[in-house]
Formats: C-alpha cells, sequence, structure tokens
C-alpha cells in the first residue's frame, strides 16, 4: 500500500531535518526526541529512522527496534507490550480450547 504524497513529503521533510542531528554527540537519541516531541507517529518515526539509516534490507527491524526501545517512547512501548501479551494470551487460549 503505497503513502498518500502528504505523507510521504512530511516523512521526507523530516529525513532532511533530522539528518544533522546524527552527526551530534546524542546522535539517534537526539532523533527520536525530536520525532516523539513533534508527536509523530510510531510507524512514521519507524520510516524515517529506516531512511536515516540507510534503507537496506535490515533496516526496517532495526529501526522499530530503535523507535521502541528510546527512552521517550516509553508509552508506545507499554502500549506494544500490552497488545502484544494479549495477542499471546489468546492463542494460548485457542490452543487450550483447540
Amino acid at each position: 500500500m503505497p503513502l498518500d504524497p502528504a505523507r510521504l513529503e512530511r516523512i521526507s521533510a523530516l529525513v532532511t531535518e533530522c539528518g544533522p542531528l546524527l552527526g551530534t554527540p546524542a546522535g539517534m537519541d537526539a532523533v527520536q526526541q525530536l520525532l516523539s516531541d513533534r508527536q509523530v507517529s510510531v510507524m512514521d518515526a519507524i520510516l524515517v529512522t529506516r531512511e536515516l539509516l540507510g534503507a537496506g534490507p535490515t533496516t526496517l527491524g532495526e529501526a522499530k527496534g530503535i523507535v521502541l526501545s528510546s527512552l521517550s517512547r516509553g508509552v508506545e512501548r507499554q502500549r506494544h507490550e500490552e497488545l502484544v501479551d494479549s495477542l499471546l494470551d489468546a492463542v494460548d487460549q485457542v490452543a487450550d480450547d483447540g
């Protein structure tokens, strides 16, 4: 599913803005803080981070890990963990009932 042009433009602008932050002492932490402060969604933050990593074949997983492990994404990380736990519980329940 392709991204709409306005979203692509926002992501591209964020990549351009965040690129120089990688050269600072705070590096990727500064990038993640900026994205969090701007209330960029987790999905878009992952896309921005992936682009900053070079968009290679392994960067999507790496970008997800960076975004979800960022201190500035504590709430999102907790929600993600709760969702995964709920899904695992549901799978276990189906296995027990089946």
